[in-house]
C-alpha cells in the first residue's frame, strides 16, 4: 500500500498531530551524530544507578507469590484498591486534604492519565490553555482529540496571570469553549520554573470565576531541592476545580508505567466510564503497593532528590565555567531540566553542531505549539537527570568547543 493511500485512511486527528520527536516518546535525542561516545542531556529519564532494582524485584516476587490470582488477572478500570488506598494516605499528607481511595484512578503513567482526562472532558473544537512553552506530549495529546491548544506566556513565577485573563476574555467573546487549563506548576517541563503560591492561588480563583477546570501535572512535584515541599496547587483549591495527575515514573522508574488521576469522586467515576484499556499491570500495581506499605518509597525519594540536586549544581556550575558568555539560565529549584538561553547562535544550529561533538539535547522550539524553528530560536532544554556528574562536566567542556567553533 503506497503512502498516499495510507494518508487517505488516516483520521483528521492523526494528520493534525503529525510525527512526534524522540523527546515526545521519552527517548534519547541523537540528532545527526555518529559520535562514538554521545552524552545524553535529552530525555527526562531517572538516574540509572539509583533505580531500586533489588527492592522492587523483591516486591514483585512477593506480590507474584502471595497475590497470584489478582496479580495475573485484568487490572480493572479503577486500578488495584490496595494501591489506591496507599495513595490516598500518602497524598492526604502531601496535598493537605482528606482523601479516600475513591479520589483515585490508576493509569499507565501520567500520559495514560492525560489521555483519559482528554477523552472524558473534550469535544472537538474545544480549547485547552497551556503555558508557553509547555510539554510537547501534552500538546500532541490534546490535538489528538481535534481540539485547539492556546498558549499563554509564563515566567519564573508561573503562567502570566494578566495575559491569562485577557486570553480567556478573548476566547469567550469569540464563542470558544474553554474546557481546562493545563499546568505544570512545580519544576515545569521544559523551563524548570516553580509557580509561586500567589500564582497558584490566582489560578484557582480564575478557574472558579470562569467555571473552568485545571489539570495539574505533578510529575516533578516531589523532586524539590529546598528543605520543604512546594505548596501543591491541589491543596490551594477549595472548589474541587483541580484534577491532579501524578506518576511514579520520575521518582522510581519510567519503566513501571504507573500514574494516577486524583480528583472529585464523581469525576473519577466519569473517568472510569471512558476507559477501554482493561487497566494497567495488576502485578506492578501490587508490587508498588507493597513497596509503599513496607516503607521503601520515602527513603528512596529522599536519596534521589539529593542526587538530582547535585547533578543540577554540576551542570549549572560547569556551564558558567565553560560556556559563559554564550549561555544564560534560571537556576531550577527541583525537577530534571535546565532551560538555557543561548547567545550568538540559533538553537537549531547549536543542537546540530553539539551532536557532532557528542552532546545531545533538544531544541527549545519543540516545546512551542507550532514548533517553528525560525521563531523560537533562543532556548535549548538540557536534562541533568540521567548522565553522571562526570559526564555532565564533560558535556560542558565539549559544548565550549562547539560554541567557540560556530560562534567565533
Amino acid at each position: 500500500m503506497n503512502e498516499s493511500i495510507i494518508k487517505s485512511k488516516l483520521s483528521k486527528s492523526a494528520v493534525r498531530i503529525g510525527a512526534g520527536s524522540p523527546t515526545d516518546a521519552g527517548l534519547g535525542f541523537r540528532g545527526n551524530s555518529n559520535h562514538p561516545d554521545p552524552i545524553q542531556l535529552s530525555g527526562g529519564i531517572p538516574d540509572e544507578p539509583s533505580l531500586p532494582i533489588l527492592d522492587f524485584t523483591e516486591m514483585l516476587t512477593k506480590a507474584s507469590k502471595e497475590q497470584t490470582e489478582g496479580s495475573y488477572n485484568y487490572g480493572g478500570w479503577f486500578g488495584y484498591d490496595g494501591l489506591r488506598e496507599n495513595l490516598s494516605v500518602r497524598q492526604s499528607f502531601l496535598d493537605r486534604k482528606k482523601l479516600t481511595f475513591n479520589n483515585f484512578i490508576i493509569h499507565n503513567g501520567s500520559s495514560g492519565a492525560l489521555e483519559n482526562v482528554c477523552r472524558t472532558l473534550l469535544d472537538p473544537e474545544d480549547v485547552v490553555i497551556v503555558e508557553k512553552p509547555s510539554y510537547s506530549g501534552t500538546v500532541r495529546a490534546i490535538r489528538g482529540f481535534n481540539c485547539d491548544v492556546v498558549e499563554v506566556d509564563m515566567n519564573e513565577n508561573g503562567i502570566d496571570i494578566t495575559k491569562l485573563k485577557t486570553e480567556i476574555d478573548n476566547l469567550k467573546s469569540s464563542g470558544k469553549t474553554i474546557k481546562f487549563i493545563y499546568t505544570i506548576p512545580d519544576f515545569h517541563n521544559p523551563t524548570g520554573y516553580l509557580s509561586s503560591d500567589d500564582t497558584k492561588k490566582q489560578l484557582c480563583d480564575i478557574a472558579q470565576q470562569e467555571d473552568l477546570l485545571i489539570v495539574e501535572d505533578a510529575t516533578y512535584s516531589e523532586l524539590y531541592f529546598d528543605e520543604e515541599q512546594p505548596t501543591p496547587l491541589y491543596s490551594i483549591d477549595n472548589n474541587e476545580r483541580v484534577i491532579k495527575m501524578g506518576t511514579f515514573s520520575k521518582i522510581i522508574s519510567t519503566g513501571i508505567r504507573v500514574g494516577w488521576i486524583q480528583a472529585n469522586e464523581d469525576l473519577i467515576k466519569a473517568f472510569s466510564q471512558t476507559r477501554f484499556d482493561m487497566g494497567n499491570s495488576p502485578l506492578i500495581q501490587r508490587a508498588l503497593s507493597l513497596y509503599i506499605s513496607e516503607g521503601l518509597l520515602e527513603p528512596h525519594v529522599s536519596v534521589v532528590r539529593n542526587i538530582y540536586k547535585d547533578k543540577m549544581e554540576a551542570l549549572t556550575t560547569n556551564l558558567i565555567k565553560n560556556c559563559d558568555p554564550y549561555v544564560e539560565f534560571y537556576k531550577p529549584r527541583g525537577g530534571f531540566f535546565l532551560w538555557v538561553k543561548i547567545k550568538g547562535v540559533t538553537n537549531k544550529e547549536l543542537t546540530t553542531e553539539a551532536s557532532k561533538d557528542g552532546v545531545m539535547f533538544p531544541s527549545g522550539s519543540l516545546f512551542y505549539a507550532d514548533r517553528d524553528e525560525t521563531t523560537w530560536t533562543e532556548h535549548v532544554r538540557m536534562a541533568y537527570s540521567r548522565a553522571s556528574i562526570d559526564r555532565i562536566t564533560e558535556a560542558t567542556v565539549r559544548l565550549k568547543s562547539t560554541f567557540l567553533r560556530i560562534v567565533d
